[in-house]
């Protein structure tokens, strides 16, 4: 799947502070128990990642160094994605590589491991989700064991967002722990149908609020 890549600061360098990053979990409402123990169930295994960005100024006119006028780019984006209709890959500028992240162990049968996933966190707290996808542009390092593979001993499918898969041409041995360096995407949309771009001076531009959120797969 070819998805477009949200804007970053080497288009458009009007991205301020502050912005804010809301990771939301969908659970059921508590439910108290007679002896007034809580019961609390989980709709979904891993969150929905909520992003508020704010650009205090956005160019009306090209200059050395802008690569493109960055209001028409912005303007030009949120209008392409059609609002909340469009799904985009957005690289959140907080989390977007991984190293020796653990992808599998082999059986000595298993071929095709994934949906890739990335730790995140410290200090012993860290929890797992699967990448939007992978960014292919950018080096890519495998290793089986302490053995790095290049990209003509393994292929990666990063056709389904969500859904990463790596795939050996032959299974790695029981045992053997498989690891990758990689950067990576979210897979967003637009959480609003409508956005607010202010003139505030002669061909300059703000955007108070832009809103963005990750999505389920096949969604």
């Amino acid at each position: 799947m070819t998805l477009p890549i949200y804007p970053d600061k080497s288009i458009v360098k009007g991205l301020g502070f502050s912005s804010k990053w809301s990771p939301e979990f969908f659970n059921m409402p508590t439910e108290t128990t007679a002896t007034g123990a809580d019961i609390d169930l989980s709709l979904a295994q891993y969150p929905i990642h909520n992003f508020e960005l704010t650009y205090s100024f956005l160019r009306g006119w090209r200059e050395a160094g802008t690569a493109a006028l960055e209001f028409k780019t912005m303007m030009g984006f949120w209008l392409m994605l059609g609002g909340s209709v469009g799904r985009f890959l957005y690289k959140n500028p907080d989390d977007n590589f991984v190293a020796a992240q653990l992808i599998g162990v082999g059986d000595g049968a298993t071929t095709t491991f994934g949906p890739i996933v990335r730790n995140f966190g410290a200090n012993g707290y860290s929890a797992s989700e699967p990448v939007g996808q992978i960014d292919t542009t950018q080096p890519i390092t495998v290793r089986i064991g302490n053995l790095v593979h290049g990209p003509s001993l393994y292929t990666l499918d990063t056709t389904s967002p969500l859904n990463q898969t790596i795939t050996f041409p032959s299974a790695p041995l029981s045992g053997n722990a498989i690891y990758m360096d990689f950067s990576y995407f979210y897979y967003c949309k637009f959480a609003d149908n409508a956005n607010t771009f202010e003139k505030f001076m002669n061909r300059l531009w703000m955007l108070q609020k832009v809103t963005i959120k990750s999505c389920r797969p096949g969604t």
